[in-house]
């Protein structure tokens, strides 16, 4: 009888050691799975506006250009190359390329820009790889005709998300800098030297020559 009551204790001591056990297991397995989710919950996508006086323009003609509205965007996002910072804004153009007296140095058209992420000492973060749209030829516009222009961090580096999130939150400026007009083409002085009606002068002019040269070849025959 005693020898029953030995077994008996086991086997209850047995048993709340797997109750123990199996409740250890459901709350490790739902902590887990619960910081698991709010990992992924943390893990999103945001934007953050910056004032227009946070946009540094640089280059040899930015003064024709500047930012159309009062603000621009910078977004966190995920891609499939992991998570980028990426920039939009619109800008607007100040003048016409007509009224640009360099004309005969410069081309309508823009170079490359170059982009980067500033922090709160205007310290490059990361550098933009840029997408100006149709920035290139907004000079052969009216006066404040507008392009939009983008720019995201270079999605060869795989940022993950830790590293994106930093550099999205110490982001307070952005920079353009390269915004230069190409220089003009040089023109076939030769064909370009006279126009279509000085042209037609100058061969009416031959033709007339070409005639006395004839007349005269021939009453020279006649002595």
């Amino acid at each position: 009888m005693i020898e029953m009551s030995k077994k008996m204790k086991w086997i209850c001591g047995a048993g709340v050691v797997i109750l123990i056990i199996a409740i250890v297991s459901t709350c490790s397995s739902g902590s887990s799975s619960k910081s698991s989710e709010e990992k992924e919950t943390a893990q999103k996508e945001e934007f953050k506006t910056l004032p227009a006086s946070s946009l540094i323009l640089k280059g040899k003609h930015a003064k024709l250009f500047k930012l159309a509205d009062d603000t621009y965007k910078v977004s966190l996002v995920q891609s499939n190359n992991g998570w980028q910072v990426r920039v939009k804004m619109t800008i607007a153009n100040k003048s016409t390329y007509s009224q640009f007296k360099d004309k005969k140095i410069y081309s309508s058209e823009l170079g490359s820009v170059y982009g980067k992420l500033l922090n709160s000492s205007d310290v490059e973060i990361e550098s933009l790889d840029m997408d100006e749209g149709d920035w290139n030829t907004l000079f052969e516009e009216e006066v404040d005709a507008e392009a939009e222009v983008k720019g995201t961090t270079y999605s060869y580096h795989n940022y993950n998300y830790e590293t994106a999130k930093s550099m999205f939150d110490k982001t307070v400026a952005v920079e353009l800098s390269g915004i230069e007009l190409e220089k003009a083409k040089k023109e076939n002085t030769s064909s370009k030297l006279l126009d279509d009606d000085t042209q037609e002068t100058l061969d009416d002019v031959k033709d007339i020559i070409k005639t006395e040269k004839e007349l005269l070849d021939a009453l020279g025959g006649l002595f």
